[in-house]
């Protein structure tokens, strides 16, 4: 999923999906990542950080997981086969104003 210029410099991927946008930097065993999500309203959710990789499933090229050590946090994404990443989380409602919580689980393509 990486873009490496010849002069050494990475490009992240960007995927969009309604009011989302996920940009994903994937290492071998760990990724960077930030999620920018809304539900239309003014409230947005906001969360970055490093996820680990774990072993996909059969519908899956690769597998994430963040888990946020300060609170109980923790977004799954995965790549599809298909080129598009899943993101699920569960219990961040801290990174998310009350009326966007679940803004950013959903499918996301490439852009």
């Amino acid at each position: 999923m990486l873009l490496i210029l010849a002069n050494g410099d990475v490009i992240a991927d960007n995927f969009i999906k309604p009011n989302g946008g996920l940009i994903f930097n994937q290492g071998e065993y760990e990724a960077e990542f930030s999620i920018n999500a809304s539900l239309g309203g003014d409230a947005v959710c906001n969360l970055e950080g490093i996820a680990l990789a774990v072993d996909p499933n059969q519908t899956q090229r690769s597998r994430w997981v963040f888990e946020d050590a300060g609170s109980q946090c923790k977004a799954v994404i995965s790549e599809h086969r298909d080129g598009s990443v899943k993101v699920t989380t569960k219990d961040c409602e801290g990174y998310c104003g009350v009326s966007a919580v679940g803004a950013m689980d959903g499918k996301y393509l490439k852009q």
